[in-house]
């Protein structure tokens, strides 16, 4: 006999661990590229801008995107998506989450929209000279790592 609480709740966890996953693989790699810039050397004037944009992303993107918005919103799919009959959706349930598939017309632009503006400012960021890029980087896998413990935070609420 199937179980289907416990599938369910299966597969909402895979939903958060497929993006906690994402999260983390950026935050290594974000990580990785900001502590060899400190490593490298900083002036006096990189620090500060280091700690502004740090402190600026942590609070912006880290605390009032992800965490108040963002995260609640992917833990609300992540109980959605347990009630989904389509074995596809249920497979992709990270993307589900993020509300690049199976969302409203509205959801939906609103999530491609999002990753779109994510791919565009990586894709600037990589243009940066050293120090500035591992600058950002450090910066935004700081918001990142905010998130991702939002994720883990809301995680038993959401396989209960």
């Amino acid at each position: 006999m199937i179980d289907r609480r416990r599938i369910g709740a299966v597969v909402s966890a895979w939903t958060l661990i497929g993006v906690a996953a994402l999260f983390a693989t950026a935050i290594y790699r974000l990580g990785g590229r900001g502590i060899a810039t400190i490593q490298a050397g900083l002036e006096w004037g990189e620090w500060v801008v280091l700690v502004l944009l740090t402190v600026a992303f942590v609070y912006g993107e880290g605390f009032r995107a992800l965490d108040r918005r963002w995260v609640p919103r992917l833990v609300e799919r992540a109980l959605l998506v347990r009630h989904e009959p389509r074995l596809l959706v249920r497979v992709l349930a990270p993307l589900y989450g993020m509300s690049l598939i199976g969302a409203g017309k509205n959801d939906l632009i609103r999530g491609w929209l999002l990753t779109t503006g994510i791919v565009g400012a990586v894709l600037i960021v990589r243009t940066l000279p050293d120090p500035w890029r591992g600058i950002v980087d450090l910066a935004v896998g700081a918001a990142l790592a905010w998130g991702l413990v939002a994720i883990l935070r809301r995680f038993p609420e959401a396989v209960r």
